[in-house]
């Protein structure tokens, strides 16, 4: 597992080749040979996925090419239903830390603070703890977590 994308800038990523911050996350998931990146998704972030049908279609073009998993809903659900009960959580987006730790993926692309904040919290993700990728200084990151 790698990477999860969240909406906020799924445009970014999976609808543009040259957007500075995110240009490199881009080039490793739709590399031409074989992708060195795999975007997960499943739960209710693949429902906002499909609700935009640009990146819907993008989605499932990465799938069929091996750089997107899809991870079951009723894993997501569960795992989202204790970070939300855990009362832990500063964002709304237990759904994403429920993905998080159904797919056992620690690396998210995201703009939001408060999931930031959730993401990071050792309470809520360990072993290993949480990273988020927010601008291209944040490179390494896709070495130490997508190889």
């Amino acid at each position: 597992m790698c990477l999860i994308v969240d909406t906020n800038v799924a445009h970014k990523i999976l609808l543009r080749r040259d957007d500075p911050d995110f240009k490199d996350v881009h080039a490793r998931l739709f590399a031409t040979t074989k992708p060195t990146a795999a975007l997960v998704y499943g739960g209710r972030l693949a429902r906002e996925y499909a609700a935009n049908a640009s990146v819907r279609r993008v989605v499932l073009a990465l799938e069929r090419n091996g750089a997107a998993i899809r991870v079951s809903n009723d894993l997501v659900e569960r795992e989202s239903g204790w970070a939300l009960a855990s009362g832990l959580c500063r964002s709304d987006d237990p759904h994403i830390l429920g993905l998080a730790r159904a797919a056992n993926v620690r690396l998210l692309c995201s703009h939001d603070r408060d999931l930031h904040a959730d993401f990071t919290n050792r309470a809520l993700l360990s072993n290993p703890r949480g990273k988020v990728y927010q601008t291209r200084r944040h490179r390494p990151l896709l070495r130490e977590f997508c190889g």
